[in-house]
């Protein structure tokens, strides 16, 4: 469940350049399809869309899950799909649980 603390925290983006070696987007550690351990094989970036701030999780399969970030009261939200994320608060960073997949988001208070 998202913790209320998260509904004042902000993900922290970091702007890359697309080049032909690394696709555009900060690194972040996940755990897909239900690994045990987490690898920095997973991409964010940012978007907007009708007022809505998104995050964008891509796995390196080309997968990717969106999120709604900022929402009152709840903080991070699934954006797409019935599965709801699960967010819990780390030093440094959210666990972020949808179904088999887990993701390591950095974060700011």
């Amino acid at each position: 469940m998202i913790r209320s603390a998260l509904a004042c925290a902000t993900i922290l983006l970091v702007g890359c350049s697309e080049t032909e070696d690394q696709p555009a987007g900060t690194p972040v550690s996940c755990a897909i399809g239900g690994a045990p351990n987490f690898a920095d094989d997973c991409t964010m970036e940012r978007a907007d869309r009708e007022g809505e701030r998104l995050v964008i999780v891509r796995h390196p399969d080309g997968v990717f899950r969106r999120f709604e970030i900022g929402v009152p009261e709840r903080g991070l939200i699934t954006a797409d799909g019935m599965e709801q994320a699960a967010v819990e608060r780390r030093d440094g960073f959210v666990e972020v649980r949808v179904g088999a997949d887990r993701y390591r988001l950095p974060i700011t208070d």
